[in-house]
């Protein structure tokens, strides 16, 4: 039987991956410069690896910009991926039931590559809103609840390669975490209480609680979070019913996904 050479439309399908990667809510339009410059490849191979995504439906070119957008193979794939997304489906109720307990924006979050990814969420019925669209992603270190939620129950193993060194952690919000340690007691802090709080960590006058979702395994699998201004948390027992109204609906959507465990001492840490 003859070999087969797969080296170069691997490499080839490798970098069309990264070219779609690039595109983000802080860059949804890029040039094919920037492209060029962000994934040090020469011009010549990104044009070519655009015109294929083009021709395919997966970028659209604009002549007034000069840049390239994603187009509407990428919408469709993302419909069919929450479509046929077990989570997603499960959340959907309890994601409601929240909204109309609380009033507030709702949201459903995963962990990836050490990012928070926001996956669903319902907005709030307060004029003044607080969310992150569908898709953001952040660092899952920088303070936010769901963040801390996803992680908590790691290995700490796992929590501390993805930490930034003392030397370059990042400012965030008037109580930010001050590096590693000062993290991670706060992550054993949410493992005690079962759910975790961002109190003004990732900026001010932000507030936000979150609790683990768990699958049929017992694993962390997700985290469902409401973030709201701190000085409705603030109002007389408000933080508490925000806390219990999000517990009780991570704890729907792990029911839903087969989880029958339940309480703040669930999993352990390895």
């Amino acid at each position: 039987m003859p070999k087969q050479s797969t080296g170069q439309p691997v490499r080839s399908a490798e970098r069309m991956l990264a070219v779609l990667e690039m595109f983000s809510f802080e860059r949804p339009a890029l040039s094919v410069a920037e492209i060029s410059t962000g994934l040090d490849l020469a011009t010549s191979t990104v044009r070519r690896l655009l015109n294929v995504l083009e021709q395919h439906g997966f970028v659209r070119y604009s002549a007034s910009s000069g840049k390239f957008a994603p187009h509407y193979q990428v919408v469709r794939l993302a419909a069919v991926a929450v479509q046929g997304n077990d989570l997603i489906a499960a959340a959907g109720g309890p994601l409601d039931t929240l909204r109309e307990r609380t009033g507030e924006a709702t949201q459903l979050t995963v962990l990836a590559a050490g990012d928070v990814v926001f996956v669903d969420r319902r907005e709030s019925q307060s004029v003044i809103k607080i969310f992150s669209p569908i898709g953001h992603r952040s660092p899952a270190w920088d303070g936010r609840a769901s963040g801390k939620a996803l992680l908590a129950w790691l290995p700490e193993n796992e929590v501390a390669a993805m930490l930034p060194e003392s030397a370059h952690w990042p400012a965030g919000g008037p109580n930010a975490s001050d590096g590693p340690e000062e993290f991670m007691r706060r992550l054993a802090l949410v493992r005690e209480q079962g759910y975790a709080i961002n109190d003004e960590e990732t900026e001010q006058d932000v507030w936000a609680v979150a609790a683990p979702v768990r699958d049929h395994t017992g694993e962390v699998v997700a985290a469902v979070n409401v973030p709201v201004l701190k000085t409705r948390a603030a109002q007389p027992g408000r933080s508490a019913e925000l806390i219990e109204a999000v517990k009780v609906a991570a704890e729907d959507v792990s029911r839903a996904l087969g989880s029958y465990r339940s309480g703040p001492g669930r999993g352990k840490q390895g």
